[in-house]
């Protein structure tokens, strides 16, 4: 080869190899960003619901209601892609739902431009046909790892999904609590198979890594020291996750938590806030390459600072549509209150309160029972003083429990009391509202060694014995893990809780109804 050709070649070579490498440096400097938006334990909190403010004034708190959350989302996809998910329990809790079975949230989800979202436990409170119903009806995949059919170990489910977002490969799946087996009726699940969250959390991490930028879990383990399985327990057990977008212990996280290198963010309840990640990612060395995430953040965006952001107007008419329906049927009155009925999550889990023995009493008028006990945790709103109307009955007791009768042994009933007290002060869903008996336990022993004395009628309850208990149709069958109940024999069948209350306030009212002291702790 000529030696001035030769020259030539090795100049253009040497140049070219510096552009190239210039080039790859360039790309491994650019990043690229994507928001998270996530909402958890909304319970169909569905519409722009402010906080009660003084006149005059502007509330700062409230629920933003799904035509915000859409229209979010809209504001935020301007400034760069964006993905909205929900982490579960939104399909029951309010007449809005229940009066549809859950049916009217997925349309108003479908509309919102939700991208995917996993079942809470009360996601299963229609059963799990509905379930996979729900599945079908929404134009996003609902998600579970680790939920299969027992017999088949077959995914009851879609496992996982995979989103290409402006370029940006995002592996996301979902995990559902074990926990549902019993929090909700456990009719809604015979025939499921929880899988270990932490198994199949590694599982579809491992899975997805190779082929995604961002491996997401959408989770309904949240964050009780007394669950079994939690997302921080999954985060660090898969320390492969890069973001859990959490549920179910209501927890409000306004900087998410950072377990590992995981950040787990959380909204509270009832849709008072949202969650948003804000991920940044660095291209990588190759056009091969995945990217990798070079930071990540989060913060709760509140009621307040979206007080005036215009409501979406598709979801808005939705919504509006489907409450005008449903108020048609809610506003019969059906009884009055002279008093406020306390039926607040923070209460009913932990203490004797006046509408639990009030629902209690008059289990055991309806039933003529020795005894009645009812989970605190299946009480879910006040009702305040004045006239009560149906939909306020729907709303407090929501799940459609009706009460039953049950021969219980003297022992069962001990063991129904250590259940529910076991983790006094913390609130748990079992905690009993009762009627017919009182309990008198010590919060420093053990669990499961807390009663000192339980009475029927004033006299210490004889565990050989047997009594007539009236509870709902959920701890019958061992729901609330009172599985004591479950094989005990049935001696009869009446009318739902709604029915209930509404006789009673109906025949007695409330007047002079106060705490009385039938759940105490020693002295």
């Amino acid at each position: 080869m000529n030696k001035k050709i030769l020259s030539v070649f090795l100049v253009l070579s040497v140049l070219l190899t510096v552009v190239f490498s210039a080039g790859a440096q360039d790309t491994a400097a650019e990043t690229v960003k994507l928001t998270i938006l996530g909402t958890n334990d909304i319970h169909s909190y569905t519409a722009d619901t402010p906080d009660k403010v003084a006149e005059g004034e502007t509330a700062k708190t409230g629920s933003i209601g799904y035509a915000k959350i859409a229209a979010y989302k809209k504001q935020v996809a301007q400034n760069g892609p964006v993905l909205l998910f929900d982490s579960g329990d939104a399909t029951h809790g309010q007449v809005i739902a229940t009066l549809l079975e859950g049916e009217s949230i997925i349309w108003l989800m479908n509309e919102a431009g939700y991208d995917a979202m996993t079942p809470g436990n009360h996601d299963f409170n229609y059963g799990y046909q509905k379930l996979i119903d729900f599945n079908y009806m929404a134009d996003f995949p609902i998600l579970s790892g680790n939920l299969v059919y027992a017999d088949s170990q077959m995914s009851v489910l879609p496992e996982y999904t995979i989103f290409d977002v402006d370029g940006i490969k995002v592996g996301v799946f979902g995990i559902s609590t074990p926990e549902t087996l019993y929090k909700s009726s456990p009719v809604n699940t015979e025939g499921l198979q929880f899988i270990d969250p932490y198994e199949a959390g590694k599982y579809y991490a491992d899975f997805l890594r190779p082929h995604v930028d961002l491996v997401v879990c959408l989770s309904h383990l949240g964050l009780d020291a007394g669950s079994e399985f939690t997302s921080e327990g999954l985060a660090n057990a898969v320390p492969g996750i890069d973001v859990i977008i959490d549920a179910h212990s209501h927890t409000e996280l306004p900087e998410g938590k950072l377990v590992g290198n995981t950040l787990i963010a959380q909204a509270g309840e009832h849709g008072r806030f949202i969650d948003q990640v804000e991920i940044e990612l660095a291209a990588g060395q190759a056009s091969t390459d995945r990217m990798t995430v070079v930071s990540k953040s989060a913060k709760l965006i509140t009621y307040g600072d979206l007080v005036n952001l215009e409501p979406d107007p598709d979801v808005l008419e939705i919504n509006t549509e489907i409450e005008k329906q449903i108020n048609e049927i809610s506003s019969v009155v059906i009884g009055k209150t002279t008093v406020d009925l306390d039926g607040e999550r923070e209460t009913n889990r932990k203490q004797e309160t006046n509408l639990g023995d009030l629902i209690a009493q008059a289990m055991l008028l309806e039933t003529g029972a020795d005894v009645a006990i009812t989970n605190g945790g299946g009480i879910r709103a006040s009702i305040p003083a004045g006239d009560v109307t149906l939909g306020q009955v729907i709303t407090t007791f929501p799940f459609g429990n009706y009460v039953v009768t049950i021969e219980a042994t003297g022992q069962d009933l001990i063991d129904a009391m250590e259940n529910g007290l076991s983790d006094y002060p913390e609130l748990k869903g079992a905690f009993p509202q009762i009627a017919g008996m009182r309990v008198v336990f010590d919060p420093s022993k053990p669990a499961g060694s807390r009663v000192v004395e339980l009475t029927v009628d004033g006299k210490p309850v004889d565990p050989a014995a047997t009594y007539v208990v009236a509870t709902n149709n959920f701890m019958a069958i061992g729901g609330d893990e009172y599985t004591m109940f479950a094989d005990d024999k049935l001696l009869g069948e009446y009318s739902a809780f709604d029915e209930i209350l509404a006789d009673y306030l109906t025949t007695y009212g409330t007047e002079g109804l106060e705490v009385d002291g039938r759940i105490s702790t020693v002295q």
